[in-house]
């Protein structure tokens, strides 16, 4: 069967696409469906990830040498404890109950260990920064949970199988961090979902300083992106992020 070349026209509008959802996403998982986190991660990897047998879409419009934002603290592998350095940790109590921690994605706010924000150029950002450490020293990086999530966790396909090590991670605490009050412990539950919600925030930060110049009418994407900006400053308002302090302990 002969097969018909997508134009360059066309890849644009795939991607113009791919931005809408991927803000789009991004704003539902905010406002409180985290199940939104499986769409992020496969709109993340139809944008950057190549195979053997597909192109991602950067790729195909000769994009992946442009440096992607990496929000994440430093992963230092000589530490011992385990290690969270894409997200944050947030504690909160309602009257009447106990205190309660959760992970949640720093956006653009955070610790001061966060601040100096920096790019790097994608293989680095993609495969060989370590984002998480569990208790047992196994690593994942941002290829490791995009794929994860879209592949087998339902973004794309639900996989009966998985990494034993990923398990771990999302639904068995290996991380080890806990929320203590007087009366009790809890688990401070699966950072993935928040991690792949700044993963998305880090993208769409690269998407609008590296890809812009290819659309010559750039005014609707350009009111889409400040349109975002302005909803992460609410939101990290509303949660009180920017005076985020963490109590849990591993």
């Amino acid at each position: 069967m002969s097969k018909y070349s997508v134009s360059g026209e066309e890849l644009l509008v795939h991607l113009g696409d791919q931005i809408h959802f991927l803000i789009n996403s991004a704003v539902s998982y905010d406002t409180g469906f985290e199940g939104e986190a499986k769409r992020l991660a496969t709109v993340v990897r139809v944008l950057v990830h190549d195979t053997t047998r597909s192109s991602a879409l950067l790729t195909q419009l000769n994009k992946m040498n442009i440096l992607f934002y990496d929000s994440a603290s430093i992963f230092r592998p000589e530490n011992l404890l385990p290690s969270n350095c894409l997200t944050m940790t947030r504690l909160s109590k309602q009257e009447g109950e106990n205190m309660k921690g959760d992970y949640v994605a720093p956006l653009n706010n955070g610790s001061p260990s966060r601040s100096n924000e920096k790019k790097v150029g994608f293989g680095k950002w993609w495969n060989r920064n370590t984002v998480f450490k569990d208790i047992k020293g196994n690593l994942f990086n941002r290829r490791d949970l995009i794929l994860a999530l879209a592949n087998k966790e339902g973004g794309a396909h639900v996989d009966p199988k998985l990494d034993q090590a990923y398990a771990n991670l999302t639904r068995f605490n290996s991380l080890a961090w806990k929320v203590y009050t007087k009366d009790d412990k809890k688990d401070m539950g699966n950072p993935v979902p928040p991690a792949i919600r700044q993963i998305a925030h880090e993208v769409i930060k690269t998407l609008k300083e590296g890809c812009l110049d290819l659309f010559s009418d750039k005014v609707s994407l350009l009111k889409k992106f400040e349109e975002y900006e302005r909803h992460c400053l609410v939101h990290n308002k509303k949660i009180g992020l920017s005076q985020e302090v963490s109590h849990a302990h591993s």
